[in-house]
């Protein structure tokens, strides 16, 4: 009798949570606590990451306190390590233990000296779940000092299921939002000092910052601080789409203050994404290939079919079988809903 494999059923597991449907806050709490049970973490963080810019966008965290997350984002954006999330994503192998990526001596990781202590850990996997060249989350694994650290054997077990997961975080992406919510009419203004903690915010600021909530309480949520620490030192700055707990996909960009009383301050500006952001992001979510999206640009515009074909070079016929496609791939059967459908982060009706 051949033995069982528990890799191959733990796998099983993922993949069935996978098939759920859930959003991805909730099966990443999902994929975290089944993990953290079968390979005996003590801690996880699973992070969702914008396939454009990298940044980690949202997360949902299990043994780790809410005080470490500016360190975090600091070690993620402003200091040289191994095993960033933005190099796992590059990467061909796109998992990692932290004491091999040092060669046997994790104290050369400044994410080591630095993090690692704060929430009692001494061994960490890190793994970046890509699907079609892009990364749509990340996930780190934590055990405490009395535990053997993690092994090839684990990292093999994420090797298993980690196109699945990229996946069915890809279809949470174009999730229609639930609840409807106006949000302020003005844009959010956030100051934050050097520590990225919060010093200043106009009313709409407060505002924004509720629909961004996170786990995290008294701290920016996870996508202001990674975006806030991605801009401080660079003078255009940085920017995150990001999805709030609506389901409404909002802007977040972040840039250094010059001229300033207070030493280094960070000036972040929340706001509606512009439709173009919403449906670059959801033409990913849906797989679209790259003819198709010029096709969906088209048809947004207005443009008939006839146009359409004249504008890129292809025969009218050719359009309507692109259309097909995008029509299967986004769930709708008509022009007006594929608008709709592509417009709804945009306006945030819900379905």
């Amino acid at each position: 009798m051949t033995a069982p494999d528990p890799n191959r059923e733990t796998a099983h597991s993922i993949e069935a949570l996978c098939r759920l449907g859930l959003d991805s806050r909730e099966l990443g709490r999902r994929i975290g606590s089944h993990l953290s049970r079968r390979l005996t973490a003590d801690a996880f963080c699973f992070g969702l990451i914008d396939p454009s810019t990298l940044l980690v966008t949202d997360h949902v965290i299990e043994g780790i306190s809410s005080d470490a997350a500016a360190d975090a984002a600091y070690n993620e954006y402003l200091v040289d390590d191994v095993l960033k999330f933005a190099e796992l994503a590059r990467a061909k192998d796109r998992v990692g233990i932290l004491s091999e990526a040092t060669g046997g001596d994790p104290t050369l990781s400044h994410r080591y000296r630095a993090l690692l202590p704060l929430i009692d850990a001494s061994h960490e996997l890190r793994a970046a779940f890509v699907i079609d060249d892009r990364c749509w989350g990340g996930m780190s694994l934590y055990r405490s000092g009395s535990r053997p650290d993690f092994s090839p054997d684990d990292v093999d077990l994420f090797r298993r299921f980690s196109v699945t997961v990229a996946a069915a975080l890809r279809r949470a992406a174009h999730r229609p939002a639930s609840v409807a919510v106006g949000g302020p009419a003005e844009a959010g203004v956030l100051i934050l000092d050097h520590d990225f903690r919060l010093l200043t915010a106009n009313p709409a600021g407060q505002e924004w910052l509720e629909e961004l909530a996170t786990d995290i309480t008294g701290a920016p949520p996870i996508a202001v601080l990674d975006v806030a620490a991605r801009g401080k030192n660079s003078p255009l700055g940085a920017y995150a789409r990001i999805r709030g707990t609506s389901g409404r996909w909002l802007s977040v960009q972040a840039s250094p203050l010059t001229g300033d009383r207070h030493p280094a301050t960070i000036a972040v500006l929340i706001q509606p994404a512009p439709a173009s952001e919403v449906i670059e992001v959801l033409q990913l979510a849906y797989g679209l290939t790259p003819r198709e999206r010029d096709i969906l640009e088209q048809v947004i515009s207005g443009r008939p079919s006839r146009a359409i074909a004249g504008l890129l070079h292809i025969t009218t016929a050719t359009v309507q079988d692109h259309l097909k496609s995008i029509f299967a791939k986004v769930g709708v059967r008509s022009r007006g809903e594929l608008v709709a459908r592509m417009l709804d982060g945009v306006f945030n009706r819900p379905s």
